[in-house]
């Protein structure tokens, strides 16, 4: 009897052990699934964000708590950009008086700025620079084109030879400062720029923001990247060639649709912060700033596919770029490399 009563305590202990076991398991699981459910949740919502914000008005004119001041040379400042006046600017009506041109400096700054905070958020980084913008009547002979110059200098840092930026410089004639897609398009190329990046991203991206956002694109994208190819006599992409905008190439307004295309097709795969996420791994590893030029394209599929999650060389071949497999080490080799290759014709 004695031994049946123990038995049957021991039992029933045996019993709540488990009940408790499988209580917890169960509770563990509840947090598992509710951190995941949580972090989906938070995943949707800022995508939701980020997708609302393509509309124009809502992104691009929230109020700025920039400040403003006029410098004594004449230039208008604000916290992140400086406007000045070009002379054949000064002489056109509505321009060739200081009040006016104090209301209208108030209000371009005012909306670049929230320009540049929209930027700030689409990319998840900022220039350390101000950006120096100056307003034409004509620009290099003509009031139909906008640039953005990035200066760079170079120096030792760590004993190691590295690339800075000096200064940002965008140029606009009135008629092209007018048109709301091409202040996006040409903010983008500010922001971008400091990453050293192929011309083809640079221009696809800024494309990219100027039409889903903006709402002011020109190039629409192609319906098929395979059917829409171009290739040179070697087999090679015709982006992997594009050295920057050129009027009378015939393949610029191919490129341009071309590298939209491609950079959106990218995006819409593999999420709305995907290129948040490939500039935060590039500015971790700050090894943009150590090469001799700018990045190649194998360069940027390495922090592609780092992004991703997954090695996107095999995508990027089959639209026939000329692209390799690279781990950082590969990366780190050729930067020593280069870096010993010009120290040593500078010896010579």
């Amino acid at each position: 009897m004695r031994l049946c009563l123990i038995d049957a305590v021991f039992s029933r202990c045996f019993y709540n052990l488990m009940r408790a076991r499988v209580a917890f398991v169960l509770l563990a699981m509840m947090f598992v699934f509710n951190g995941c459910a949580a972090l989906e949740e938070a995943q949707r919502r800022r995508e939701k964000r980020i997708l609302e914000e393509r509309d124009a008005t809502s992104l691009m004119l929230r109020p700025s708590k920039a400040k403003f001041k006029i410098g004594d040379d004449g230039r208008f400042e604000s916290d992140h950009y400086t406007l000045k006046f070009a002379e054949d600017l000064l002489v056109q009506e509505g321009f060739d008086k200081a009040k006016e041109r104090e209301l209208f400096a108030e209000s371009a700054l005012g909306y670049m700025e929230s320009l540049y905070d929209a930027m700030n958020r689409l990319f998840g980084f900022k220039p350390k620079h101000q950006i120096h913008v100056t307003l034409h009547h004509l620009y290099r002979g003509t009031n139909l084109a906008a640039y953005t110059r990035t200066e760079y200098n170079s120096g030792m840092a760590d004993g190691r030879y590295v690339k800075f930026v000096s200064g940002i410089h965008m140029d606009f004639p009135m008629r092209m400062y007018e048109k709301h897609g091409v202040r996006v398009h040409e903010l983008t190329h500010a922001f971008t720029n400091i990453y050293f990046l192929p011309v083809w991203f640079s221009e696809g991206i800024a494309v990219l923001i100027q039409t889903e956002y903006a709402k002011g694109g020109l190039h629409p994208k192609f319906d098929s990247l395979q059917a829409d190819l171009e290739i040179d006599l070697d087999g090679v992409n015709q982006l992997e060639s594009w050295g920057g905008h050129t009027d009378n190439d015939p393949l610029t307004q191919w490129r341009y649709r071309y590298a939209y295309t491609l950079v959106a097709e990218l995006w819409e795969k593999y999420g709305a912060d995907f290129y948040i996420r490939v500039f935060r791994l590039m500015e971790r590893d700050g090894l943009h700033q150590k090469l001799a030029g700018n990045m190649k394209t194998s360069f940027l599929v390495y922090y592609f596919s780092e992004a991703a999650g997954e090695d996107l060389v095999p995508f990027f071949q089959k639209l026939h770029f000329k692209v390799r497999k690279l781990t950082k080490e590969d990366i780190l080799k050729q930067i020593e490399a280069s870096r010993a290759n010009s120290l040593r014709r500078r010896r010579q």
